[in-house]
């Protein structure tokens, strides 16, 4: 995919919110691995604010200074300043704007529906999570090019070798905020199934639970790449809310989101286990690489049907899903896609 007219805008970050760059700073290295150049500032991680925006707005600027006709700019989105500006100036130039979908803004108080359809639609290309994103933007009037690209890549981190359950007595591991407020299901499972155990990474375990299910064991903030190399559990779960029944609780948006911790348990080389309604469900179910179940409360049974040998055989498939994951697979496919439909669509650019 070398091109010499292939650019992105590398960002610079907070510190203090670190943790999000992860997905935006892998892609970032997956595109200079294709040969797409950085057309503004280096990459850099700051504590203080006004120097995160100061850089960010020098960065956009240097990128719309360089933009001519022919060029494919790839964008990340949101992008806090300057989007709007970025993708008029490029097709106002003669550029195309390839634009990939973190999150979708609407879904909160920062922005109404009307407007981010309106930003997207100034784009040419959207790579999207999933098919079910794709469609929400087409109902609600987004007419540009989508591509699904399925999983976000997880470039970092080395992965140890698959369990190796020595019974059918499976055990879960969860990363991420345990706190009863936002997965208050993680104790509701941890009582209806007080044979499994229950692995939680992270920060805010509720003590008022852990000290009387023996089953559920708190492991504090661990890295991630820690994680990867090493961690107690067979199975990531991928839900949220207080509900066994509901994988997105309150949170409507989990429908059309692949959250990147999904793509974290695959690289720790682990099943996942997501709410079949959500869109991740068939990436999931298509890979063979987890389960995907209606309530939580079916897990018991789910567990009893799956033999040694099944287990091993989803193993197999998330050990190859993973190697995907660390190359960059799934963007460089889907950039693959965006590149020749603009060719197809603009053969003499």
């Amino acid at each position: 995919m070398q091109n010499k007219n292939l650019y992105f805008i590398s960002r610079n970050y907070l510190r203090l919110n670190c943790g999000g760059s992860i997905a935006r700073t892998d892609i970032e290295m997956v595109m200079e691995r294709l040969g797409c150049k950085n057309i503004g500032l280096k990459r850099t991680f700051h504590h203080n604010s006004i120097t995160h925006a100061i850089r960010n707005s020098l960065g956009a600027m240097r990128a719309l200074s360089q933009l001519k006709k022919g060029d494919v700019l790839i964008l990340q989105y949101p992008m806090k300043l300057y989007f709007k500006l970025l993708c008029d100036t490029a097709r106002k130039r003669g550029a195309k704007v390839i634009n990939i979908v973190h999150d979708l803004d609407s879904f909160s108080p920062k922005i109404t529906v009307e407007q981010e359809i309106d930003l997207l639609n100034r784009c040419d290309i959207l790579l999207t999570h999933n098919h079910m994103m794709r469609k929400w933007l087409q109902d609600q009037g987004c007419k540009v090019k989508m591509i699904d690209y399925e999983i976000m890549d997880y470039l970092h981190g080395t992965s140890g070798a698959p369990h190796q359950p020595s019974s059918r007595k499976y055990s879960i591991f969860f990363v991420g905020n345990a706190s009863c407020t936002l997965n208050n299901y993680l104790y509701q499972l941890a009582e209806v199934m007080p044979d499994t155990d229950i692995y939680l990474y992270g920060t805010n375990p509720a003590t008022q639970f852990t000290e009387r299910l023996p089953n559920l064991h708190p492991m504090g903030f661990v890295k991630d790449t820690e994680i990867i190399a090493r961690h107690q559990g067979d199975f990531g779960v991928s839900w949220y809310g207080s509900s066994l029944d509901d994988g997105v609780g309150k949170g409507i948006y989990m429908n059309y989101n692949n959250p990147h911790k999904v793509s974290l348990y695959l690289r720790c080389n682990a099943p996942v286990i997501v709410w079949n309604k959500a869109g991740r469900a068939e990436f999931i179910e298509k890979e063979g690489i987890g389960i995907s179940v209606d309530s939580l409360r079916e897990l018991n049974a789910r567990f009893a049907r799956i033999s040694t040998e099944d287990y091993e055989k989803m193993t197999e498939n998330v050990m190859r899903v993973n190697q995907r994951l660390a190359a960059g697979y799934y963007l460089e496919n889907a950039l693959a896609q965006a590149l020749a439909y603009l060719e197809k669509n603009n053969p003499s650019e």
